[in-house]
């Protein structure tokens, strides 16, 4: 595969990491922080959009293993999902007036915009995503690529960060808190709408080339319920998918945690200002540049699950360890930031390799279930893929919310002025679950057998080496 598809590839990944950061990291806070609706609420109206992602994925992916057209099988409706998406995003920080008059009215629009975000996001990324296995059948550039996606995400997604904090949520006379910033929010959507739109159209123009070698191993079978359950049990009958899949779910709801609590915790627990946070984001920044470089080193000539197992247990020392130290009084407030800067960029380093080698680990399925059922389904397996990121964002922000509403967190909160009481039940909730959840994910992990070996015996065996 040449660098020019892979670089194209990979900055499609741009618009997947600013709406991810976007909605993972601040729409908890801003809906619930800066427009006053109950934290359970947000995480409410994620959980209902979940369910028409649960229909949404698997049928994207499988309208796209079987459509024919001039534009292939993936293309139509990456370009069809390109202005859908970025306008919905902006109407979610954008909420017309009359509809924040209640809760309940907020929480109506927030929920309906979001299936539509969500819906129009499918669109873009189960057919790019299955476009991967398609483009190469080597164990080693499929990593190359998965890389090149995941690592401009976060490089795209922190950048964007560091401008929140370090521009748009600024003091202002008006609001001189600068995380509650509404007109910062607002202000930011133009940027990332704008950003996101010509990441979308430029990596469907990069890969626009090879649309007449993307469609040669199609399903001919039409779409009805019979077929969609016949699809989904030969795909779960795969062990290495449904290891993968147990693993990935239980793995990613650190993310969505992390991201909903992030703020939470930088500026309540940590009690760091904005100019220190966008530092942070700064050191983020250059872990995610960093992984970006050395994931196709770490991988050639290892198994991917070796890497990641590794990771995993690191990412305890990078976000749980310092939890506990401050907790327990190791931390003092003039360390906290030094502490922050020396593993802030280690995490994301460790986040970064792991989502890399896990998206890699995915492509590789798709010839472990051909060799038994004799038909790829590239889209319908990917969307497994999408589908669980959206649950472990959904997921990690109602856990947050829960979080939240058990330890009586307060909306329209001061920093400095929540109980300590509250704020060491924020630290102790958060180091607990990612430390479970990690050990667990670790343990789901072993069982994973589908090494680089048998990925090249599976190509043997279905004759596309």
């Amino acid at each position: 595969m040449d660098k020019a598809t892979t670089r194209f590839y990979g900055f499609g990944g741009l618009a997947l990491g600013i709406a991810g950061n976007a909605v993972t990291y601040f729409l908890m806070l801003f809906y619930n922080q800066v427009l006053g609706i109950p934290a359970h609420l947000v995480g409410m109206a994620l959980a209902v959009a979940l369910i028409f992602d649960a229909i949404s994925d698997p049928l994207m992916g499988m309208i796209s293993d079987r459509t024919r057209s001039v534009w292939g099988r993936r293309h139509p409706y990456i370009y069809a999902a390109a202005i859908p998406m970025t306008l919905s995003y902006w109407f979610l920080w954008n909420p017309p007036d009359w509809i924040l008059v209640t809760s309940k009215s907020t929480f109506i629009f927030l929920t309906i915009n979001l299936i539509l975000f969500r819906t129009a996001m499918t669109c873009f990324d189960v057919p790019s995503n299955a476009m991967v296995p398609e483009l190469t059948k080597n164990y080693d550039q499929r990593t190359r690529m998965m890389s090149a996606r995941v690592s401009t995400a976060w490089v795209g997604g922190v950048a964007f960060t560091i401008l929140m904090y370090g521009y748009f949520l600024q003091p202002t006379e008006l609001e001189p808190v600068g995380i509650l910033n509404k007109a910062g929010y607002q202000s930011a959507s133009w940027l990332g709408a704008c950003l996101m739109l010509t990441a979308i159209i430029v990596s469907a123009i990069g890969t626009h080339k090879h649309i007449g070698t993307l469609g040669s191993e199609r399903p001919y079978s039409a779409i009805n319920v019979a077929e969609f359950y016949k699809t989904v049990g030969s795909i779960l009958s795969n062990q290495a998918f449904r290891t993968l899949m147990a693993y990935a779910i239980v793995w990613r709801s650190t993310d969505g945690l992390l991201a909903a609590l992030w703020i939470y915790l930088m500026s309540y627990f940590w009690l760091i200002n904005s100019d220190q946070i966008a530092i942070l984001s700064g050191t983020n920044f250059i872990g995610a540049v960093i992984a970006l470089i050395i994931t196709p080193w770490l991988a050639r000539g290892l198994n991917k699950r070796t890497v990641i197992i590794f990771t995993n247990l690191g990412f305890l020392f990078t976000s749980v360890l310092p939890v506990v130290l401050r907790l327990y009084g190791f931390v003092t407030d003039d360390r906290v930031f030094a502490v922050l800067l020396s593993v802030n960029w280690l995490g994301v380093l460790l986040q970064v390799i792991t989502l890399s080698l896990m998206a890699s680990m995915i492509t590789d399925v798709f010839e472990d279930i051909q060799k038994t059922h004799h038909v790829r389904h590239e889209g319908a397996v990917v969307s497994a893929q999408t589908f669980v990121e959206k649950v472990s964002s959904a997921a990690g922000t109602w856990a947050a919310g829960m979080i939240l509403l058990i330890i009586g967190f307060p909306e329209n909160a001061n920093v400095g002025e929540v109980a300590t009481g509250v704020v060491r039940g924020l630290g102790q909730y958060y180091a607990g679950i990612v430390a479970g959840v990690s050990f667990v994910s670790v343990l789901l992990l072993l069982r994973f057998k589908l090494n680089r070996e048998q990925h090249e015996e599976n190509l043997r065996r279905v004759g596309t080496v």
